[in-house]
């Protein structure tokens, strides 16, 4: 096997164990403390980082595995995470080879619209389509600051996937 087929590998193989630590981590309760009643959705920010560093494909993927986890967790389990997780990863990874340049700045915004965009439509699929009233007061009370608190976890995986970027970089990268 060629070594960069070994980076290539053990890269995926790292993103994939820290998915599943960061999954570990999201869900278990105590072990990230919550602020004022708002949770960080931690796996939002690593697969918004890891999508920008490995493009479309790997991205999409490594966010269907970030989804389908946290699917595996969540009351309903009809696979709304696997998909949104699959899509952002598809879009972040698309966005980054053709339109934006990958840098800190880049993330913060990718991964606070994505933080918007999953408060929301969780909102409106399964809060109000539910009929659960006062669906304004949840999203301004909870999801609103959940998104702040999530976007600050951005730095800390931003610098973590650039450093297992740089330290399994192949030729056909650089």
């Amino acid at each position: 096997m060629r070594r960069n087929t070994k980076l290539l590998i053990a890269r995926r193989i790292i993103f994939a164990l820290v998915i599943l630590m960061t999954h570990i981590l999201q869900n278990s309760s105590g072990l990230v403390p919550t602020v004022f009643g708002a949770r960080a959705f931690l796996l939002i920010p690593l697969v918004v980082c890891i999508a920008m560093f490995e493009k479309e494909l790997a991205g999409a993927l490594l966010g269907l595995f970030a989804g389908a986890l946290w699917d595996s967790v969540s009351g309903t389990g009809d696979g709304y995470y696997a998909f949104f997780f699959m899509a952002v990863g598809a879009v972040c990874g698309f966005l980054i080879n053709v339109l934006m340049r990958n840098h800190l700045l880049t993330a913060i915004i990718l991964c606070a619209l994505t933080s918007l965009a999953f408060s929301g439509a969780y909102l409106i699929f399964f809060i109000i389509a539910q009929g659960v009233d006062s669906g304004g007061y949840l999203f301004l009370r909870y999801y609103l600051p959940s998104c702040v608190y999530t976007v600050l976890f951005v730095p800390l995986c931003y610098l973590f996937v650039r450093a297992v970027m740089r330290r399994t970089a192949v030729e056909d990268e650089i």
